[in-house]
């Protein structure tokens, strides 16, 4: 049996292979993906939020985030948007026949699943820089994970929310943080992104929101007492685990960049 540190390695390159290549292909290899990430995180998301089965609320959340994707490929953003809004309560009454007492977390999925995956596609649409910054988000959070797990397992120290996430400590988050803006300066500077300090703030920020982000996923899977979102990635639990820090990340910049205008070259 692989170690857990050689198991999560191999498993994570696995992930990370197809999605490098969509994310450097683009559309449509890119939103084929995204759809497909989006379907399997709606059956961990009615999974985990008590759902004994997939049922008619799984597949309803499954086909209108596909459907809304697909709308924000053609440059529909106001229908795709529109789609996640309109399958919050679509959702929530198809769980109300097969799990009436979880109906409403069931369709709270929808906005926590979709909403980020507009954001990547919208972001990725940012002309001139749009991949080269969706590149660059997704590697500060990666660096902000691997960080936080090897400081934190190397110095330990006082717990971080021990009430949601007993095994996350104060050393993990600082050294995911100290993790990310490294290789957001370094990274940011090789693709040409932009200053310095714009960089290194920016890529704190984001390893800061995608900390929260961690923290929410593990606080939902608490409070239905679920330890993974599934055990299709072996070392990391499900899709929804590996991408919880991603998708807080991704939504906050495409809040951010969208409430300066939508186009974030001035900054850069």
């Amino acid at each position: 049996m692989p170690s857990e540190v050689a198991q999560r390695t191999i498993t994570a390159i696995a992930l990370a292979v197809p999605a490098a290549a969509a994310v450097v292909a683009g559309p449509p290899y890119l939103t084929v993906f995204v759809g497909i990430v989006a379907a399997v995180m709606s059956w961990e998301w009615v999974r985990v939020t008590g759902a004994r089965k997939f049922g008619a609320a799984g597949a309803a959340m499954a086909a209108l985030l596909v459907g809304a994707v697909a709308a924000a490929a053609f440059g529909r953003y106001a229908w795709a948007y529109g789609i996640v809004a309109a399958a919050i309560p679509l959702v929530y009454a198809a769980a109300r026949f097969h799990a009436r007492e979880h109906a409403l977390p069931i369709a709270a999925g929808a906005a926590y699943i979709g909403v980020p995956a507009l954001s990547l596609l919208w972001l990725y649409a940012r002309p001139e820089i749009g991949r080269e910054l969706v590149i660059w988000i997704v590697c500060v959070v990666i660096a902000c994970d691997i960080g936080a797990f090897f400081v934190g397992r190397t110095l330990k120290g006082p717990k971080l929310a021990p009430r949601i996430s007993p095994g996350k400590t104060w050393s993990g988050a600082v050294g995911g943080v100290a993790a990310a803006m490294a290789v957001g300066l370094a990274l940011g500077l090789a693709l040409g992104l932009a200053r310095p300090l714009v960089l290194a703030a920016a890529a704190l920020a984001f390893a800061v929101i995608s900390e929260f982000g961690d923290l929410f996923e593990s606080g939902v899977k608490r409070a239905f007492k679920v330890k993974d979102a599934s055990g299709i990635l072996p070392g990391h639990g499900g899709m929804m685990d590996r991408l919880d820090g991603i998708v807080a990340a991704l939504t906050g910049a495409a809040v951010l960049i969208w409430s300066a205008g939508g186009d974030p070259r001035p900054w850069l």
